[in-house]
């Protein structure tokens, strides 16, 4: 029987909101593997924000996906196949292994990725697969360096949280609680803000949707937000801005609300607060600490054992083409934790 490999495609630049006809689905049979090159059984994929931007053709922090090339996607997977001598069958893996239901992985690859990083091995036993993609992946490493190095946080601060439901928002929300802070989060509704703080235990949290959300937050920040983690930018930073405290800090995770925009992204119009308040507005990526990983998920494998930090995942199971209904509802708001996709082959 020939093995044949189903993948998703990205054939268009999008514009607004990525779109089925801006990707192609395609079968083709296996091709047989050259000298220390690998083939990875795709089991489970992470479905982030980040992608919007890798569909486009500016300037970003690592290259933008080739028209025609499968879609971009850290996975995690198990090797099928080896002729490489550090790899053998059975190993599980975490990469980029795209939006595919196999991977073949280069020699090049193996040394350096286009994300930027080589893979590394991941052990089901320890814990599963899909947390590998949550708090064990870029979602922890970006929360847990974002708040604690570039955030700098400290117990008794004030630290609010957009996109709170999210992937990386409930486990910054967490790890921010853990570290002794006052943890506000900021949702897209009610119901969303009642998981926050019943599952994730944010202090409190809002609904951006509320006409009066802006006061509301004020009133719940008496003495500033010390620290702002931002996922979601637009409106949502304008509004937090004014309420800085004092020497805080706006970390810029990412913007949600903007990816989509056609005509302009909308900046921070409320900016200049940050000069009466002596405050700083920070971007940053999570890759940026690769180096640091593989101790700072240990950490955060211990706080998930103490019951300190928990890692939710909107598993989702489907085909490879399923990658863009879930695009959908990730930029919809419709998940609560990190959205993965499991690849269940037609």
């Amino acid at each position: 029987m020939i093995m044949q490999n189903t993948q998703v495609r990205l054939i268009n630049r999008p514009l607004g909101l990525p779109k089925a006809t801006d990707f192609s689905v395609e079968t083709q049979p296996f091709q047989p593997l050259g000298v220390h090159e690998i083939r990875v059984q795709n089991r489970y994929v992470s479905i982030d924000p980040a992608m919007r931007s890798w569909m486009a053709g500016g300037r970003s922090y690592i290259n933008p996906v080739p028209v025609g090339a499968v879609m971009r996607a850290l996975g995690t997977g198990m090797v099928v196949e080896s002729r490489h001598p550090d790899y053998k069958i059975g190993d599980y893996l975490y990469t980029n292994l795209g939006i595919q239901d196999y991977a073949l992985l280069t020699e090049e690859h193996l040394k350096k990725p286009d994300y930027g990083n080589k893979p590394y091995r991941v052990d089901p036993a320890v814990a599963p697969l899909p947390a590998y993609l949550g708090a064990l992946g870029l979602p922890g490493m970006t929360a847990y360096f974002g708040l604690l190095r570039v955030g700098k946080i400290r117990a008794g601060e004030t630290v609010l949280i957009s996109a709170a439901a999210g992937g990386v928002g409930s486990l910054a929300g967490q790890i921010a609680k853990r570290q002794g802070c006052f943890v506000v989060g900021i949702t897209s509704s009610p119901e969303k803000c009642r998981i926050v703080e019943k599952e994730f235990g944010f202090d409190t949290c809002l609904s951006y949707k509320s006409p009066t959300w802006r006061d509301e937050l004020a009133a719940l920040c008496p003495d500033g937000v010390h620290v702002f983690f931002d996922n979601v930018g637009g409106d949502v930073l304008n509004g937090a801005l004014p309420l800085m405290a004092r020497g805080g800090r706006v970390i810029l995770s990412g913007a949600v609300s903007q990816y989509n925009n056609m005509q302009f992204m909308r900046g921070p119009a409320n900016y200049l607060t940050l000069i009466s308040t002596r405050a700083r507005m920070e971007g940053f990526v999570g890759i940026d600490f690769y180096d640091e990983f593989a101790e700072a998920r240990a950490e955060i494998a211990d706080w998930i054992r103490e019951g300190s930090i928990r890692s939710d995942v909107h598993l989702v199971s489907g085909p490879v083409d399923t990658f863009v209904t879930l695009l959908g509802q990730l930029f919809g708001g419709q998940n609560t934790g990190k959205l993965v996709l499991e690849i269940v082959a037609d």
